[in-house]
């Protein structure tokens, strides 16, 4: 109801601008009507209030382009009217093979097309009318589908002669030229479907000609031999075919493998290939920056197919254009190019790549780490593989305490250095070494890909028992008390035990130990009087590696005081103060290099 009245003003405001002296005729709907029959027109009306500060030129582009758009939206309801109601007369199976999307208000070809604008100055209102001979566009539009029949006839018959000679190349772009023309077509059978003549469209052709570029198509890609040009220049016609006209920066994205991130010699090539022709074709403006498609892709080989995808994507990677094709591999040229990406060619291998090192048990003293690599060979079919990486994993008690990946060098070998960062404390180890797939591939241990890999070709394992030795001290003490040696020691038991937490076992002959403790304190008496006696402390701790005779720790301190009932008691005050402070030095250097 509320459409029917707003017609219903309309039409009462157009009778009373008609009425204006200088008003066209075509604003009157009767007149309208009879100047421009049904029948032999298709025209648009559009009309728009004109504020102060606006431009007429502007207004009348605007309403141009509304006017012109009516006659598209017209055509593109009649022809889902002629699709949904004539069925008795339209073939509707060989209608929606006719791509209806394919006219848009921005680029349908109306020749012929005209328009008259005219300007109310009292109501400033802007008008802008537009028709098209229906005779003419169907003229032109059965034109274009007589010339594209005949190009498309005469590049089938081409291509079919130029596969044959096995020039793939010229089949492809003949193939490319006559999808453009087939396109040209269903544009053109489509605005003959909108108006009523459906009986001058041979649909049966369009179908033969559709399905001829389909069968040489897919022998071009399925038969014979296929070089990387010929299918990069497939892919860039076959996107150049979802562009607009109007070119688009395009940046340099990545053409991986399947679920991995590595791309291949092939890969890069192929894609270099096809954004240089799409370049050459107008389709793209080749950039490094402001880019508003990126090219990227995948590619993959199963069962002897290969399968390769090329997309154009926005900033928000959504594709705006894309292809998907299968070549079997036997029909892909591929020269000295190699098709998977550097180490895929391992996959079905890893199961039968050796790890072998010199001996099954290691005994290393933890002083001795650095000197003592763990080198493990690579090995396949005798030969000794570089630049496959290792993944190291060392177990106490089943609990990873250290884990690492190290690529084998150019002679097949890698080597694990040792450390106590590694390795804190000593004890038995069990060294486990497999080749580290997640990087060999450069894949998520996540995907379904990896799984499948480890499931179908599981990697050798090599495991290594090995058994750090802890640091051997050899403890010398000169405790004194007010000239006297202590009967009980007190700074050395402490010692001993900070050494202990630290990893260090004792002997009791230097010539057995890695390093030397000495420790030299003595007392002296100092005030009393009717209340306390008072002793002081001086006392030096020094440790050194007897390995290199390198002194790697010294502490010294002096004059800590100590009071009791007696000088005994003062004594041992003193000495337990010292202990503490020597304990803590000694613990916090050690451990943490202080």
């Amino acid at each position: 109801m509320k459409r029917l009245w707003s017609l219903i003003l309309f039409s009462l405001l157009l009778g009373q601008l008609y009425g204006q002296k200088d008003a066209p005729g075509w604003l009157d709907p009767y007149q309208r009507q009879s100047r421009y029959p049904a029948e032999s027109y298709l025209t648009g009306l559009s009309s728009e209030l004109v504020g102060k500060k606006q431009s007429l030129a502007d207004i009348y582009g605007q309403l141009n382009q509304l006017s012109r758009n009516q006659i598209i939206e017209s055509i593109k309801v009649d022809v889902k009217a002629e699709t949904e109601m004539n069925i008795s007369i339209v073939n509707t199976e060989a209608t929606q093979m006719l791509d209806q999307t394919s006219i848009s208000s921005s680029e349908a070809e109306l020749v012929g097309l005209k328009f008259e604008n005219y300007y109310n100055k009292k109501k400033k209102l802007a008008f802008s009318f537009s028709y098209v001979s229906v005779q003419e566009l169907v003229d032109y539009n059965l034109d274009i589908m007589r010339v594209g029949t005949s190009e498309i006839d005469q590049n089938i018959n081409r291509a079919t002669e130029a596969l044959n000679a096995a020039r793939k190349d010229i089949v492809i772009e003949l193939l490319y030229k006559s999808q453009v023309k087939l396109n040209e077509i269903n544009e053109a059978a489509i605005v003959l479907l909108a108006l009523s003549q459906e009986s001058r469209i041979d649909f049966q052709k369009i179908r033969e000609m559709r399905l001829a570029v389909a069968e040489l198509t897919d022998q071009a890609l399925t038969s014979g031999k296929l070089k990387i040009a010929e299918l990069a220049s497939y892919i860039s016609y076959q996107l150049q075919l979802q562009l607009g006209e109007d070119p688009v920066n395009l940046c340099d994205g990545a053409v991986h493998y399947v679920d991995s991130k590595k791309e291949s010699d092939f890969s890069i090539e192929l894609k270099t290939k096809s954004l240089n022709l799409l370049g050459e074709l107008g389709a793209a403006q080749l950039a490094e920056s402001e880019c508003r498609l990126t090219y990227t892709g995948t590619f993959s080989e199963s069962n002897d197919v290969a399968t390769v995808t090329a997309n154009l994507v926005d900033a928000g990677g959504t594709a705006l254009a894309g292809i998907s094709v299968k070549i079997p591999m036997d029909v892909l040229q591929l020269g000295e190019v190699s098709f998977l990406p550097k180490n895929f060619e391992y996959i079905k291998s890893l199961s039968s790549i050796k790890l072998m090192n010199a001996t099954s048990a290691y005994v290393i003293k933890k002083v001795d780490l650095f000197d003592y690599p763990i080198e493990i060979a690579v090995n396949y079919d005798d030969e000794l593989l570089g630049d496959i990486p290792l993944k190291f994993t060392i177990k106490r008690d089943e609990k990873v305490e250290f884990e690492t990946s190290i690529l084998s060098d150019k002679y097949g070998k890698a080597s694990l250095m040792l450390n106590t960062d590694q390795l804190p404390r000593s004890g038995d180890f069990v060294l486990s070494t497999a080749i580290d797939v997640v990087a060999l591939l450069d894949v998520s241990p996540t995907l379904d890909f990896y799984q499948k890999v480890m499931l179908d070709h599981p990697p050798y394992i090599l495991e290594n028992k090995i058994q750090i030795i802890a640091p051997t001290v050899y403890v010398q003490s000169t405790e004194l008390s007010l000239g006297e040696q202590r009967t009980i020691p007190i700074l050395s038991p402490s010692i001993k035990k900070e050494l202990a937490g630290l990893d260090y076992q004792f002997v009791n002959n230097k010539e057995e130990a890695d390093y030397s403790v000495e420790i030299e304190a003595a007392t002296r008496e100092g005030q009393r009087n009717n209340i306390a006696f008072f002793s002081y402390l001086d006392a030096t701790v020094s440790m050194k590696d007897l390995k290199t005779g390198k002194e790697i720790y010294k502490y010294s301190v002096s004059n800590v005081k100590g009071g009791g009932s007696d000088f005994n008691r003062a004594d041992a005050k003193a000495y337990e103060k010292a202990k503490k402070m020597i304990a803590n030095d000694l613990s916090y250097k050690l451990e943490f290099g202080g």
